[in-house]
């Protein structure tokens, strides 16, 4: 009897989905596999079910955090960041005691991208190390409650005798705004590595105040140019104004060499009045870095000397970076007309990240102020603000930005919608406190 072609194609197709079928294990059986006595088997089967991305895999995935095949226990970890729910928390703080550092390390990297949002394009180290240096203050929203057992075991892994985990835990605090960590952070300044010691530096100016800033002084003279560096950027983050002594000094040393205009920006920021007449002789200087840094540090001592001459020199200034100096200045002296030039700049490829700096460094004190550009006719203005007024994170701003989640513009439409959502968790956060 000779098969009709359909009848041999229905069979192949059957027989073939059937192979597929058997080769492709269903849920639970994989689950299943995750008690098999092979190890090899119980790692497929994690990598399988963090492939999965369903939520009811983090139970039976948690029991395996204390596998006997440390291979098993690192799959653990890659397949519970993988689904990415909170309730994996517990099993990775397990992890973070692990006793292989490369499970310890995957535990830090993956409770950071859980909680702070955040795909790793890099390894753990550089992904933490970028992620850290990417904002000025700690990453993670105000409605987003961070365990307080992730802070703890974060604070013991300053301990930890691998280096690497020192410096990784240390950027994750700052990171995931473990404040109750501030005494364990303030001591890992002392740390024997210089990298370790970086990391504490900007975990505290991430996360720190002012008076916590003041432990960062004495490692203006740090051995390490990292580390140098990583405390001039966090004191001026904090505004710790007693460091305006040491950093004068510092400049003093090192005004026409590599590493001078970094000294200076720190000095322009922390606000410090004793400063007055650096800025002063500075704002004639002929190199532009060096003239905006003291236009910015004349501004945030609110030196209302200068408001006349400052009015003056905006008007003749020709470089864009300057105007944008003299505007941010002229603002912070009182003259809130100026806010229009960095509203403005938002947009703008060369000043656009600058003028976004300044309008945060205001803070919510500008929001009646920048209420108004909301209906501004550059879409991009609209939507850099609602970005902006997002991060206030004040929830009576969100009357002002519901009618933009109906913008022409999707992308306005599109940020509007998440700056509100964003703004009512902030605010069903602060009620439950």
């Amino acid at each position: 009897m000779i098969e009709r072609p359909g009848r041999v194609a229905l069979v192949f197709v059957l027989t073939a989905s059937l192979a597929g079928a058997a080769s492709h294990p269903s849920f639970d059986d994989l689950v299943a596999n995750l008690k098999s006595p092979n190890a090899s088997t119980r790692r497929d089967a994690a990598a399988e079910l963090g492939r999965s991305r369903r939520r009811e895999a983090i139970t039976p995935l948690a029991a395996l955090v204390r596998d006997p095949d440390a291979k098993v226990r690192l799959e653990v970890v890659r397949a519970l960041r993988e689904l990415r729910d909170l309730s994996a928390v517990p099993a990775m703080v397990t992890a973070l005691s692990d006793g292989e550092a490369q499970i310890r390390e995957e535990a830090i990297g993956s409770l950071v991208e859980m909680y702070a949002d955040r795909d790793r394009g890099n390894p753990v180290g550089r992904f933490l190390e970028l992620f850290s240096d990417e904002f000025d203050r700690s990453s993670v929203p105000t409605y987003v409650p961070v365990d307080p057992a992730v802070i703890r075991a974060l604070a013991n892994e300053l301990r930890d005798d691998d280096k690497d985990i020192r410096e990784e835990a240390a950027f994750a605090l700052g990171i995931l705004n473990g404040t109750e960590a501030m005494p364990a952070l303030l001591a890992t300044l002392k740390d024997p590595e210089a990298s370790v010691r970086g990391a504490a530096a900007t975990a505290v100016g991430k996360i720190g105040t002012a008076e916590d800033g003041r432990a960062l002084i004495p490692l203006l003279s740090d051995e390490s140019t990292v580390v140098r560096n990583r405390v001039l950027g966090a004191i001026g983050v904090l505004h710790v104004r007693e460091a305006g002594p040491a950093l004068r000094q510092l400049y003093e040393a090192n005004r026409r060499k590599e590493g001078g205009i970094r000294i200076l920006a720190a000095l322009s920021r922390i606000g410090d009045p004793a400063q007055l007449d650096l800025f002063q002789e500075l704002v004639q200087d002929p190199d532009p870095e060096r003239k905006r840094l003291a236009i910015e540090g004349l501004g945030r001592i609110s030196d209302a000397s200068r408001l006349a001459a400052f009015k003056k020199d905006y008007q003749r200034e020709k470089n864009e970076e300057l105007r944008l100096a003299y505007s941010f200045a002229l603002t912070l002296l009182g003259d809130r007309a100026f806010l229009d030039t960095i509203v403005l700049s938002l947009p703008s490829r060369t000043v656009g990240t600058r003028s976004r700096s300044y309008l945060l460094e205001m803070g919510p004190a500008i929001l009646p102020e920048l209420y108004p550009y909301l209906n501004d006719p550059e879409a991009e203005i609209r939507a850099a603000l609602c970005d902006i007024i997002a991060s206030f994170g004040d929830p009576d701003a969100i009357p002002r930005l519901t009618p933009l989640i109906n913008d022409p513009s999707q992308t306005v439409a599109d940020k509007a919608n998440r700056a509100v959502e964003r703004l009512r968790r902030t605010g069903g956060a602060k009620a439950a406190r």
